[in-house]
């Protein structure tokens, strides 16, 4: 296998699909490099300014727009990577950053110095010092808009000084949206002015990454859905790094809080922690705080002791540490004594993002809208009945695998349905990594599970239909968000069960919570389960046998035949797959993506792959 990119390659790479995307490059051949976002001869205001690579600007560098703006500007950037020092001074308040493709991979500002860095004079440039974004202003805010630091220890074997900060955060009211940041140590500097001066930053649906100490700082910081990414590290000792390094002040009432987020690693399982206090020596009455809610924790994490300690006089035991309702396998808790404490509900409420930002309401920003591309990718997660099975096992067939047989030109489907899965299992065991990995602006995840999420029995599989079910499905819903891609929930296919002659739901309370979610959420729901029950009521007891998986002996497969009220063969699938096209047609999402919906498929239109992977990575 090829050694991974390194993090200057890795942007490189980006740099150059990003000129190529589809999306980008529709954005550009109608509106220019700047998009939706006006041009230097048709300003969205008066105060914008626009950065282009290339000269079709006002200017070819971020620092330069920058320097020249106002309070209150905005500051429109095209794709490309801008390899620069940045710095938005305290003076320049309200301060708005654009990537103007609405993706971030597009527009990477990086730089690659290290805390060890010398400065001209012989001193080194120190942590701070090493940002290669800089934050001051208050009310600053960006979007889709990549903060790197590609400094790498490999290139400097000598420095002891590693920390490279990508972007330093010290502005009040300063809130991200769909950012990346991207580093290894001391990514992420959230942090504020003074000791004694709280600064309050809000970051939504951005990717965060590095390996030690990769979010760090006295900020009050609130992380909503944002992906926590542990990066690889080529040691031979553990643990490789840990996420949250917070140094709260004393006088601040909170420090970071981490809702709905997802903590990922691409390093082994439980080689990473989730935390470590710092008390720096410029703040020795520092009183850390972190809570982490409502998260899904990966198996990354070391769940038997994932909390320790930066120095041996600062114990996390006497931090202001807390948990509450995560799940994952790295939520697991193996000893009560070495997690910190597991929140009430009434103590929860006293840890959400309206307690910890008070009068400013940046979660209130509408969420920014998945763009609509002519090609795109339906991505599948699902169980089962949507999966895709392989020739030894045909005629059975899910709905998932049927879907390509009413998709167009402009549609490809990429199934991560995996037979016996529940949404709790199909994200714990990395199906969900798997596609956040894959899926890009514009593309579709269609999410169905209810099926094994009901085997309560299992504990790898079980969820409640309205706690830990819900907060898993939100986990996809997420990723899709994260990435740009549209979420839509797919209530479980019914099996086949009459009684009286009438079909009957057998789904519990799964079908009516992933409504509910569907409303809370504002995610599209198609909803198989009434349209199949009623498909089935049409068809009869006996009609339906010929759409399940009822084969006679006999058959080369099933040579003792089979009689499964659950899965189907390849009619029943390809008119379960009709029903899900029909209703996404009906409530015009992934427009263009279906053709033939109402002609008479031959059976052999489903393919069989002579071989599939479970789990399907």
């Amino acid at each position: 296998m090829a050694p991974p990119l390194s993090r200057r390659l890795f942007l490189a790479a980006g740099a150059a699909t990003a000129a190529a995307a589809a999306v980008p490059a529709a954005a550009q051949a109608h509106r220019g490099p700047f998009g939706r976002y006006g041009a230097p001869d048709d300003r969205l205001s008066a105060d914008t300014l626009y950065v282009h690579p290339g000269g079709r600007g006002d200017h070819t560098t971020v620092q330069a727009a920058v320097s020249a703006a106002a309070p209150g500007s905005t500051v429109v950037i095209a794709a490309g990577t801008y390899r620069e020092l940045v710095q938005v001074t305290a003076a320049q308040t309200g301060l708005t950053f654009v990537g103007a493709t609405d993706d971030p991979r597009d527009v990477v500002i990086v730089f690659d110095l290290a805390a060890g860095t010398l400065n001209p004079d012989g001193t080194t440039v120190g942590t701070a010092g090493s940002a290669t974004v800089k934050l001051d202003g208050a009310g600053f805010t960006a979007r889709a808009v990549t903060f790197s630091n590609d400094w790498l220890r490999a290139d400097h074997p000598g420095m002891s000084g590693t920390q490279a900060v990508a972007c330093r955060v010290r502005g009040d009211r300063s809130a991200f949206y769909h950012c990346r940041f991207l580093g290894h140590q001391d990514t992420l500097y959230a942090d504020s002015s003074a000791v004694a001066v709280a600064a309050r930053q809000y970051y939504r649906h951005c990717h965060i990454e590095g390996d030690v100490d990769f979010i760090f700082g006295r900020g009050t910081a609130v992380f909503d859905r944002c992906e926590i990414h542990c990066v690889e590290r080529d040691v031979t000792f553990t643990p490789k790094g840990m996420p949250w390094a917070p140094s709260t002040s004393r006088e601040f009432e909170h420090g970071y809080l981490a809702t709905g987020c997802r903590v990922t690693s691409a390093a082994g399982d439980a080689e990473y922690k989730l935390s470590r206090p710092w008390v720096p020596g410029s703040n020795p009455t520092a009183w850390p705080s972190l809570t982490i809610r409502d998260s899904w924790l990966g198996p990354g994490i070391d769940a038997a002791a994932p909390y320790t300690v930066m120095s041996s006089g600062h114990p996390w035991q006497d931090q202001r540490y807390a948990e509450y309702a995560n799940i994952g396998p790295g939520a697991a808790i193996v000893d009560p004594a070495t997690r910190p404490r597991q929140l009430s509900d009434d103590e929860a409420a006293a840890h959400t993002t309206e307690a910890y930002l008070g009068d400013w309401t940046p979660q209130d920003a509408p969420l920014a809208p998945a763009p609509k591309t002519r090609d795109c990718t339906i991505f599948i997660a699902g169980d089962s009945t949507a999966s895709t099975y392989a020739s030894r096992r045909s005629p059975r067939a899910g709905w998932g695998q049927a879907l390509e047989v009413f998709t167009t030109r402009y549609a490809a489907v990429d199934n991560r349905a995996w037979s016996g899965a529940s949404s709790k299992s199909h994200t714990d065991k990395g199906v969900l990594d798997a596609i956040a990995a894959q899926i890009r602006p514009g593309d579709w995840l269609l999410i169905s599970f209810g099926h094994n999420d009901a085997k309560l029995e299992d504990p790898a599989r079980g969820t409640d239909p309205y706690t830990s079910y819900q907060q898993y499905l939100r986990g996809y819903i997420d990723v899709a968000r994260l990435h740009r891609a549209t979420p839509v929930l797919v209530t479980s296919v019914e099996r086949r069960r009459f009684k009286d002659g009438k079909p009957v739901e057998t789904l519990g309370e799964y079908p009516e919570a992933m409504r509910a979610l569907a409303e809370a959420e504002g995610v599209p729901l198609l909803d198989l389960q009434a349209a199949s029950l009623a498909l089935w009521g049409q068809l009869g007891e006996e009609g339906t046998k010929d759409y399940f998986l009822w084969i006679d002996p006999g058959h080369a497969n099933y040579p003792d035949g089979v009689q499964d009220n659950t899965h189907f063969q390849a009619l029943g699938a390809i008119e379960v797959a009709r029903l899900v096209a029909k209703a996404a047609a009906r409530r015009h999402l992934m427009h263009g993506a279906f053709e033939g919906l109402h002609r008479d498929p031959d059976l052999g239109e489903i393919t069989w792959p002579d071989e599939i992977s479970e789990p399907p990575l």
